[in-house]
């Protein structure tokens, strides 16, 4: 379980890395492919945490405000990517994409 653990753990990254080089932000737009990548890391991280109270990876168990900070912050960059993507160039929602992003993966490093 621990191998499996690691696969949706580097996924769920590689996808928030996915959704931010997809953006063009010259001039700001939101490519379909953003939006994929968002709907991908939300539902990789919900794996993760059904995972990691299923089997109990770590000694410790996972902390749930946490976890429900980073679920509301990637359900607005969801709902962000989804709503904007059609949206022509320059649409200045892909800053606030990009920063709900970068606070994602802030959270999940500094908390």
């Amino acid at each position: 379980m621990a191998t499996l653990f690691t696969i949706l753990v580097v996924l769920h990254v590689l996808f928030w890395a996915v959704a931010l080089l997809a953006m063009n932000f010259i001039p700001p737009q939101i490519t379909p492919g953003t939006a994929h990548a968002t709907a991908a890391a939300l539902v990789t991280g919900l794996l993760l945490v059904g995972l990691w109270e299923m089997t109990d990876v770590y000694d410790e168990g996972p902390n749930h405000a946490k976890i429900g900070v980073k679920l509301v912050v990637a359900l607005a960059a969801v709902v962000v990517a989804y709503t904007q993507q059609r949206k022509p160039a320059p649409n200045s929602m892909a800053y606030v994409l990009a920063a709900l992003i970068g606070l994602n993966v802030a959270i999940a490093i500094a908390w």
